[in-house]
């Protein structure tokens, strides 16, 4: 027999009220139907009346949520949680209305009590929810519910780039190239939009069965139309520390779209080698490599690492922002040059580097007389 999980029946469990002051409220909204007045939720009345705290209430819909309940977010029904965040926890739901399935993700409690933060999150995820873009998972709903706080999103029903890295180290750097576009792509869609993701990672890409990119936690976000150069406060560090840029790092008031071009660098980077780019025992040691420390190349640590994409790699993790690639869109244009066999701008190969290509322009050259053969 499957566990009741109302409103009340949950607050007789947990030891917040009694099964009297239950049926009371109960009554209290049957009598309500009667005179034809839109009840009120039983949470509602009975924190009206008394018997229940406002924290009370919040914990019996936690614990609604967690058992897979309907909780008191309207037109949603929770099934299971499937992500944690820093700000708040990711729950597979159903939205009733549309009869699909989303990813819902809720505002942790002592952020939800916080006016800035609280604020910042809807406007951000408001606007966010505008994007409409194929590699960034949709926005569906923003709002308020009985007191939670809470974003719904497309739901992806596959891994995350990090659980490949986690399970078979470095990518194909083939497929590792298609990704990294695809999310340039969302990169340039977001930038267009006034948007900066300030936490690009291998696990804020998820896959499709399809293999489509799709970034998503837009959580960190800076809304650039926002008044004033920045929504968080000056000096604050915000983002992922072996994915941080330096700028972000040092936490500087005016980032931009070229330290999420950093981070996607060093996602990147982290692909190809199986490694992230600067390893370290803590955060402060790794941020202190991210500003100060000299990146090695990644054919230092992956020789299958073409010397087209290193240089990509590279440009895009340079320590001075003006260094890097200005733009999305001057990305994009290098990495596809590079998936239809070319080259980046501005790149000159070296002798090792021709010398190791050497021998793969001989086998695709071998390849091409071999088909030709057979067509006669």
């Amino acid at each position: 027999m499957s566990e009741d999980l109302s409103f009340g029946s949950v607050a007789i469990r947990l030891s917040f009220a009694t099964l009297e002051r239950v049926d009371e409220c109960i009554r209290l909204q049957d009598k309500m139907k009667e005179l034809g007045v839109v009840p009120k939720k039983l949470g509602e009345i009975m924190l009206a009346k008394g018997y229940l705290t406002d924290q009370q209430c919040k914990e019996i819909i936690r614990y609604q949520g967690s058992k897979g309940g309907t909780t008191q977010i309207a037109n949603y029904k929770i099934s299971a949680k499937i992500g944690q965040g820093a700000m708040g926890s990711i729950y597979k739901a159903l939205q009733i209305s549309m009869d699909r399935i989303v990813a819902l993700k809720i505002l942790a409690q002592k952020y939800a009590t916080n006016d800035k933060f609280r604020e910042r999150f809807l406007r951000e995820a408001r606007a966010v929810a505008k994007l409409n873009h194929p590699n960034i998972i949709q926005g569906i709903d923003v709002g308020e519910s009985s007191g939670i706080y809470y974003f719904a999103m497309e739901y992806i029903d596959g891994p995350t780039v990090g659980e490949l890295l986690k399970r078979g180290g470095a990518l194909d750097e083939k497929r590792a190239l298609n990704i990294v576009m695809q999310i340039t792509r969302a990169l340039n869609h977001a930038f267009q939009h006034g948007i900066i993701h300030r936490d690009i990672k291998p696990d804020n890409v998820m896959l499709t069965r399809d293999g489509v990119a799709k970034l998503c936690d837009l959580g960190l976000a800076k809304v650039t139309t926002d008044e004033g150069p920045e929504s968080t406060r000056p000096g604050a560090s915000m983002g992922t520390p072996y994915y941080i840029s330096p700028e972000q790092a040092r936490g500087e008031p005016d980032v931009d779209t070229r330290s999420d071009i950093y981070s996607l660098g060093a996602s990147f980077y982290h692909c190809t080698v199986g490694d992230v780019p600067y390893p370290g025992d803590s955060a402060a040691v790794v941020i202190s490599k991210h500003l100060t420390e000299p990146l090695t190349p990644p054919r230092q640590r992956n020789p299958l690492v073409s010397p087209q994409t290193e240089h990509i790699v590279m440009r895009m993790m340079e320590k001075d922002r003006e260094n890097r690639y200005q733009t999305p869109q001057e990305l994009l244009r290098d990495l596809e040059a590079v998936a239809a066999g070319g080259a980046p701008e501005g790149f000159v190969a070296d002798e090792d580097a021709k010398a190791s290509t050497a021998p793969k322009l001989r086998r695709s050259r071998l390849l091409r007389n071999v088909r030709r053969f057979r067509r006669r």
